[in-house]
């Protein structure tokens, strides 16, 4: 080649390099959108550029610029640093990166630039140079880093991380984090049980003596290798590591501390008592229902004893249970009638029975027999349908409702409930109303559409209590794929919607399970949308899911606003939004959500919605979820949205539990604000239900999927709520 030749390409290589440079930088600043600019953008914010070949430009001139950028004054422009260096990833780079965390405390006092840092690193567990920065962020973080935010998330990231890798200095590492105990401790068991070791020898290298939190941690595994030394543990002077070894014993399935455990239930000891009345329990031998009920028949003891109860039922704990009952308060004593409901048998039910005349007992009693399984509950249920006291008023209620979870839960309807809420229909009271209503909707002797009709009869205002019933009991009807259900609501959320003020009216509120239905809020305007997910109202965090399926330029500062919100259960609500927003950089907007978001809820959310979007982007994002969040659900969550499944929620589960809930007054003037008050249930997958309780404060949730569940009220009770037009 000339020399000319030579000149006219390296000419031509400047120019092409200044031309891929300068073309995105001018389109957004005209605000044109071009695919070339987000991917940059999104390369630039994520770190996902393609490691460098040796010897490129990029390998060998990107390290001093990220190296610049990490000395720099800016937090975003030290984040870019370090991406810099870990989209590079050459052992040059993690050094640089390494040395940066080891030697700039600017860098460690801020939460997200550390967490990235330490995600970027856990791809390099096994390197010498690596490993004593992330057992730091394990056992220490110093000073500052405690006090910063995101030291969860960087503090689980290192520990899998240091797990992952398997290495035998990680591993001793993790274990000298669980013997100290505090968060550090509980991060590396949880990393330790994701990736367990290979042999357990690591574990109990060294070790005379095998520590309570190592004996817990050994249980966990559910590695039987460890079973000799946990039985040599059995003789330890100490009676706490005597317990914890055979605590961890029972959870292996190994009958060994059996007869110590036998010996301990007869100590004075509390602690050995109820050591050895949960290793009985757990092995689910002979003499486990007596250990429990000398737990219930003392005060030091009483609740541990209630816990077990529900762990280990047995018939043999109905009567400790009923004698403990008086001596325990508030959620202790309803645990306690739900363990006697679930130790089932005749002398439970007539027991459950007895308890729906006490008034403080009666909501938790005739919740355990709507879930007890067998004929005796169904007959203890029908003798309460037929009783004289159960004729009128919140007595009827309460038995109905009873039975209507029994028939929605398991399937098994008691007879008398149809003729009750035949009954309950033409009753002035408006609560009895309702839940009639209720009950003939959810068990299909009524369809949507026509208790609708009846709630709204034309040329008059709609009754907010009976809309609110079939509202939730349409959920019932979803469940079971037979009806139209929810989006039968859209036509009364539709024609109230158009009324003024930026907050929703009750009505609205008890229609908004329309939005469960119809994630989009066909038939919604944006503004209104707008306004209702950016309230406190229990219909905001349907309203936000809502709002990114309307995705323009004039309404994505309101999605970031919500994105970024105070509220984890907006934020995550608005999230799941993301999923069906018809821009293709809703991805980016998701991953940038999940890196710093702090709420494993929100967490679950993104990860929910990326599982329905289809753009390359989400996948570093996904394997990060998998590969290194501390949420176990997270990680689930991330490995099945890889292996290719949709995971966002579904409307109703076939068969879920049915939530009952009860508010009650603190006082009678109090009275009012419970009466038709609107509230949120947020479901164990994070959706958020709009209710409208009954008039008598009482509100029953079915279709729900299995998990806790978490309810908040209304910050106040909204006009309306309590009284029918």
């Amino acid at each position: 080649m000339s020399r000319c030749s030579r000149a006219f390409t390296a000419l031509s290589f400047a120019l092409s390099f200044a031309a891929s440079s300068l073309v995105p930088a001018m389109a957004s600043a005209q605000g044109i959108a071009v695919g070339v600019a987000r991917r940059a953008e999104a390369d630039d914010d994520y770190g996902e550029l393609s490691a460098p070949s040796r010897g490129t430009l990029r390998g060998l001139f990107g390290v001093p610029v990220a190296e610049r950028l990490l000395a720099a004054g800016s937090v975003e422009e030290r984040l870019r640093g370090v991406r810099r260096l870990g989209a590079i990833g050459t052992p040059e780079a993690i050094d640089a990166l390494t040395n940066a965390f080891e030697q700039s405390s600017l860098l460690s006092r801020d939460g997200r630039t550390r967490l990235e840092g330490v995600r970027i690193l856990a791809a390099h567990a096994d390197r010498e140079a690596v490993r004593p920065l992330l057992i730091r962020e394990l056992t220490e973080g110093g000073p500052e880093a405690r006090a910063v935010s995101h030291g969860g998330l960087a503090r689980g990231a290192a520990a899998l991380a240091l797990a992952r890798s398997r290495d035998k200095k990680a591993t001793s590492a993790l274990v000298s984090a669980v013997l100290q105990g505090g968060p550090g401790g509980e991060a590396a068991s949880a990393a330790l049980v994701v990736y367990p070791p290979v042999s357990i020898a690591p574990l109990l290298e060294g070790r005379r003596r095998i520590e309570p939190a190592l004996a817990a941690l050994l249980g966990d595994l559910g590695d039987v290798r460890a079973i000799p030394r946990l039985r040599q543990a059995l003789e330890d002077t100490d009676p706490g590591f005597r317990a914890a070894a055979a605590l961890a014993l029972a959870r292996l399935g190994d009958t060994s501390a059996q007869v110590a455990a036998r010996s301990w239930v007869k100590s004075d000891d509390v602690k050995q008592k109820r050591a050895g009345a949960e290793v009985l329990a757990r092995l689910g031998v002979d003499g486990a229902a007596e250990a429990i009920t000398a737990l219930l028949a003392a005060g030091p003891t009483r609740v541990d004893g209630v816990r077990l109860a529900l762990t280990a039922p047995s018939p043999a704990l109905v009567k400790p249970l009923v004698a403990a009952l008086d001596a325990l308060d508030g959620d202790d004593r309803e645990q306690a009638i739900a363990a006697i409901g679930r130790a089932g048998g005749p002398e439970a039910a007539a027991a459950l029975l007895a308890q729906l005349g006490k008034p403080e007992h009666a909501t938790a009693a005739a919740f355990a027999l709507a879930r007890m399984p067998g004929k005796e509950a169904r007959a203890a249920l029908e003798r309460a349908l037929g009783s004289t006291s159960a004729k009128k008023g919140a007595p009827r209620r309460l038995i109905t409702r009873a039975a209507l979870v029994r028939a929605l839960v398991l399937g098994d309807e008691p007879s008398g409930l149809g003729e009750a809420l035949d009954a309950m229909a033409n009753e002035k009271e408006p609560a009895d109303r309702a839940v009639s209503v209720f009950g003939r909707v959810a068990t299909g002797r009524t369809s949507v559409r026509a208790a609708l009709d009846a709630a709204c009869p034309e040329k008059r205002s709609c009754d907010v209590a009976l809309v609110a019933a079939v509202a939730r009991a349409s959920l019932a009807r979803a469940a079971t794929g037979k009806d139209e259900a929810p989006a039968e609501l859209s036509r009364v959320l539709g024609a109230k919607a158009a009324g003024k003020g930026d907050a929703p009216s009750a009505i609205e509120v008890a229609a908004g399970v329309a939005l469960l239905a119809d994630p989009s809020g066909t038939g919604l305007s944006t503004a209104l949308l707008a306004r209702w997910a950016e309230g406190e109202s229990p219909l905001a965090p349907l309203a936000a899911r809502a709002l990114p399926s309307r995705d323009d330029e004039a309404i994505r500062a309101r999605i970031k606003r919500l994105l970024a919100g105070t509220d984890p259960v907006i934020r995550a609500h608005t999230a799941l939004g993301l999923a069906l927003d018809p821009e293709p950089d809703a991805t980016s907007l998701l991953a940038n959500a999940y890196r710093f978001e702090d709420d494993p809820t929100v967490r679950r959310a993104v990860v929910r919605a990326l599982s329905a979007r289809r753009e390359p982007l989400r996948a570093a994002t996904l394997e990060l979820a998998r590969d290194f969040d501390p949420d176990d659900q997270v990680r689930a969550l991330a490995r099945a949205a890889l292996s290719g499944r949709t995971l966002l929620p579904t409307l109703a589960v076939t068969g879920g539990p049915v939530a009952w809930i009860s508010l009650v007054a603190n006082a009678p003037s109090a009275l009012p604000s419970i009466q038709g008050r609107a509230a949120r249930l947020v479901r164990s997958d994070g959706v958020a239900v709009p209710i409208v309780a009954d008039p008598d404060g009482v509100v029953l949730v079915p279709g729900l999927p299995d998990g806790p569940a978490a309810l908040t009220l209304a910050p106040e009770a909204i006009p309306g709520d309590a009284g029918s037009p």
